[in-house]
């Protein structure tokens, strides 16, 4: 999967990338939460370190939560677990109106290992930071809280 540029959050002097709808990602958090089985039980907005909103959700008192990158219409779905750490998972049913939205990236996908290939078109901020940080999967780029 070749990144696009930006998509760590990291950038230089000449980018201007637009941060993601936050009201839509609200309002779609919404919507899934009307489900019988699902309870919200937080919208956590994308704030240094991190480089991605996130959902928490409780599905049949099992906990889940929906992150999207803060800059490309690009999510995943997580099992709750420590803090800073993005244990990827499956999308459950009940959340799948985020598809509906914004391209699911599989939990395949996210735990390929990161190639050269694969960073080729970010900057060379980006590619530094990816250096210092050695993310040893492509999930542990899109969804960073590198500080």
């Amino acid at each position: 999967m070749k990144l696009p540029p930006g998509i760590t959050g990291f950038f230089d002097d000449h980018a201007a990338f637009q941060p993601m709808d936050l009201k839509k990602f609200r309002s779609i958090c919404y919507d899934v939460s009307i489900q019988k089985s699902v309870t919200l039980l937080a919208i956590v907005e994308a704030s240094y370190p991190t480089n991605y909103l996130c959902a928490k959700f409780s599905i049949n008192d099992q906990p889940f939560q929906i992150v999207m990158n803060a800059y490309y219409p690009l999510f995943a779905t997580t099992i709750i677990a420590e803090e800073g750490h993005l244990t990827f998972c499956d999308i459950p049913q009940e959340l799948t109106k985020f598809e509906e939205h914004y391209q699911l990236l599989s939990t395949e996908e996210l735990m390929k290992h990161l190639t050269d290939q694969d960073i080729e078109n970010l900057t060379d901020v980006e590619k530094y930071q990816i250096q210092l940080w050695s993310p040893s999967n492509i999930g542990e780029a899109v969804f960073n809280a590198w500080d």
